[in-house]
């Protein structure tokens, strides 16, 4: 079985089996004949050396790339053409480095390509040569061939990509743990998630839920919290709410519960993957190593995007958020999306500074920290909606 159909669910796939795939972005959603990569190999701004070898790791092997999902292997011939930093910007250079693909039907991938790249490769196209473009935040693919959009495009689903996947070709790793990388997609327990996704009905309509969810944090006003919650929720019918209330950091623990549940429903058909609690190191870490980052929910789309949430049922300090949208960069790009969501609702978010500082002063300096980061803050209220947006 072919690499495309393995990670399309063997759907119908349009046949380019016959073309050379030239990239400058590391699409592999259809089964090409050999694969071209064009790579700067001075640049001043990127290590693409460690970007070609973190491909050939998930790939495998140094002479031919293959990938292995499960029992099934997929093997083709790879030919790099490489340019000096100095090079770009002469678009005859380019051209004439990419003339020995002029014998060969070309499906060319100027996703993430230097403009000097997508203009050369606009000119020296042929008439049955396929550009391919995709657009990450709307996560459509445009083909065209002879300046014709080709109309009949498949999704570009991947069925067979999951985070770990996806951490290892930006240069990580998932922590070594006890219980490592589990997706809640295909592995949760249904008992809890509609547990949860019953509190969060309860918590976006009661106001007085909300305030002895956020008391949770305070140990003097902490029993007397968990009673309410405990008679606001009885008729939910679940046995482990005394284990949840009673755990070290308990709202932290419920948030990101009720908002990963909520996810998980919402999202579930156009999800890859998705986690609790994703303990990352770089790959040349060593396993036993401290992670260098922890992600609340991790969410990757069956299209590739990459979404972070940071759940805060207290504080956040700005290095916190600085680092929570480094980390988001770094492990999926220029398309990732790093969130934090909040205790709030998308109205008392709007009204922050008028809320009780007493009860939500943490919040409330968790919020403008998050904001001058350039996180996105998100109300529990506003996660479908706001979801919706992002991935349709």
């Amino acid at each position: 079985m072919s690499l495309a159909k393995e990670l399309n669910g063997e759907k119908k796939m349009m046949d380019f089996s016959g073309y050379t795939y030239v990239m400058v972005s590391t699409l592999k959603h259809f089964e090409f004949k050999e694969v071209v990569k064009i790579t700067v190999d001075d640049s001043l701004y990127a290590d693409n050396g460690k970007w070609d070898k973190n491909l050939q790791d998930v790939l495998g092997g140094e002479d031919s790339s293959s990938l292995k999902t499960d029992e099934v292997k997929t093997s083709f011939p790879t030919i790099d053409i490489t340019f000096q930093q100095s090079e770009i910007s002469n678009l005859t250079t380019i051209k004439n480095r990419l003339d020995s693909l002029k014998e060969k039907k070309v499906f060319w991938n100027i996703t993430g390509g230097q403009r000097p790249f997508v203009l050369a490769i606009q000119q020296i196209a042929k008439t049955d040569d396929v550009i391919c473009y995709l657009e990450g935040n709307k996560s459509q693919m445009v083909l065209l061939q002879n300046g014709n959009e080709i109309k009949d495009m498949p999704s570009y689903d991947l069925n067979g990509l999951n985070i770990e996947t996806a951490l290892k070709l930006m240069g990580f790793e998932v922590k070594e743990t006890k219980i490592s990388h589990r997706n809640l997609l295909t592995n949760h327990d249904e008992t809890e998630k509609t547990f949860y996704l019953g509190f969060l009905e309860k918590y976006i309509k009661d106001v007085n839920l909300r305030k002895n969810c956020i008391l949770l944090n305070q140990e003097d006003k902490k029993a007397t919290a968990q009673t309410a919650i405990k008679a606001t929720l009885k008729d939910l019918n679940y046995s482990k709410i005394d284990n949840e209330l009673n755990r070290n950091k308990a709202f932290g623990y419920i948030l990101e519960k009720l908002a990963g549940y909520k996810i998980l429903e919402f999202a579930k058909d156009k999800i890859a993957d998705i986690t609790f609690g994703e303990k990352i190191n770089f790959t040349e870490n060593r396993v036993d190593e401290h992670h260098i980052d922890e992600f609340d929910i991790a969410l990757l789309t069956k299209n590739g995007k990459f979404m972070i949430f940071e759940c805060k049922s207290g504080g956040m300090d700005g290095d916190v958020a600085k680092s929570t949208k480094y980390s988001t960069y770094a492990v999926s790009g220029a398309y990732g999306l790093p969130i934090l969501i909040t205790p709030l609702l998308g109205s008392e978010i709007n009204g922050i500074d008028k809320l009780d500082i007493d009860t939500y002063g943490y919040i409330q300096s968790a919020v403008k920290s998050a904001k001058r980061a350039g996180l996105e803050v998100w109300g529990v209220d506003e996660i479908e909606t706001k979801l919706k947006k992002y991935i349709g």
